[in-house]
């Protein structure tokens, strides 16, 4: 599917030099922000740096919570094609154990962006692809498209631009927080066969210095991404370190010589502030884990649709924009806290091998533990008078 920018955008930009809301950034985050607030009744411009289809470093995972979040707003259409997950397959030096469960689904990035931002467009969203955006220090936008800069004002603006996005970076308050320990990703999609992976599961390897993950995508192409120590990256180089990780589930070790690996910045980073009068920060802009649990998706979601909710309200009620921290706070805090425990737990190989014995041994406690990861709970209700 390819999406294209509406005809003649600078000019199209130019003619609304006033919207209700603007969403900086096309990913889940964004384009669930934008559909949201059209939905609303607000007229909503979204803006994308890229032009799409295109993939991104991601595992390419929804848990559960994201589905649902989907099925509520109407928007599960998107993944009519999606792989159903229906266990992980975790691996750690010579031991593994299979754990059951509803693990959400698989769908590749290309195709589930491109499917969102139509979905935007439907909703009656002005989309523009190849748009750099800043936010200046009035709260304006600028926007520059073909080399033509124009300001934007709007009543309210959610910056969904992902862990690599600048639309901020002219209001020195905002700045990022990286962990001293933070590791970065890296991600390809591989010919189909290429790595060892069963249909509906997920493959999680464990060694030290980072893990690998892969599954199978609704194409039957595999998806690889990581999480790994940039010391590994530097002295074995992306290929080797991903193979290395993946071991005996390598079976075309060419495929992963020959991929373009793409990577990120330090994953473990958070936002010193989440709102601005009139700016709301969703999805990765605002803050990331190390992505062991699979949920970085569900929360771009569910903190995307929070975020455009609280934008249409804030058209005609500004001052809301400061309730969004305790907002996303309630959305996503404590599975945020949970899977940095997680991660940094399976930096120890102790606890790793630990935790495999007991997974083989007591198999259905395990799934028990594990079906409750990236699951919607009562603690992800919004404080009383938040949207919903």
């Amino acid at each position: 599917m390819t999406v294209r920018s509406t005809p003649n955008p600078v000019a199209d930009v130019g003619r609304n030099p006033e919207v209700d809301v603007v969403v900086i950034g096309a990913g889940p985050a964004g384009s669930i922000a934008a559909v949201t607030a059209a939905r609303a009744g607000r007229q909503v411009m979204l803006l994308e740096r890229a032009e799409f289809p295109r993939e991104k470093v991601c595992g390419c995972c929804i848990a559960p919570r994201g589905v649902d979040e989907l099925v509520s707003a109407g928007l599960d259409s998107v993944l009519d094609d999606a792989s159903r997950l229906e266990c992980v397959r975790l691996e750690g030096g010579r031991r593994s154990a299979v754990i059951t469960r509803d693990s959400g689904v698989a769908i590749s990035r290309g195709a589930l962006d491109a499917r969102l931002v139509e979905a935007a467009r439907a909703a009656g969203v002005a989309v523009h692809h190849g748009a750099s955006a800043s936010v200046v220090r009035d709260g304006s936008v600028e926007v520059t498209i073909d080399g033509v800069t124009r300001p934007i004002r709007a009543r309210a603006c959610v910056v969904a631009d992902g862990l690599a996005g600048r639309s901020l970076d002219a209001h020195p308050g905002v700045r990022w927080c990286v962990a001293r320990d933070s590791r970065i990703g890296l991600g390809a999609i591989l010919a189909a066969g290429s790595v060892r992976v069963g249909h509906g599961e997920i493959l999680m390897r464990v060694e030290r210095g980072g893990y690998v993950g892969a599954v199978e995508l609704e194409d039957g192409r595999i998806d690889v991404a990581a999480a790994l120590d940039h010391a590994v990256i530097r002295d074995e180089g992306p290929a080797a370190a991903i193979a290395n990780r993946l071991g005996a589930a390598v079976v075309d070790r060419r495929a992963i010589d020959a991929a373009r690996w793409s990577g990120t910045p330090w994953l473990t980073r958070r936002r010193t502030t989440l709102a601005l009068p009139g700016i709301l920060v969703a999805g990765d802009a605002a803050g990331y884990v190390e992505p062991f649990t699979g949920e970085g998706m569900s929360w771009a979601i569910a903190t995307g649709r929070g975020a455009g909710a609280l934008a249409a309200r804030m058209v005609d009620a500004p001052a809301l924009w400061s309730t969004w921290p305790g907002a996303w706070t309630a959305l996503i805090g404590r599975d945020r806290w949970r899977c940095m425990l997680l991660a940094r737990m399976l930096r120890s190989p102790t606890l790793v091998d630990a935790g495999l014995r007991i997974a083989r041994r007591w198999p259905d406690g395990a799934a028990h533990v594990a079906r409750a990861i990236g699951r919607a709970s009562n603690c992800h209700r919004l404080p009383e008078g938040q949207p919903s």
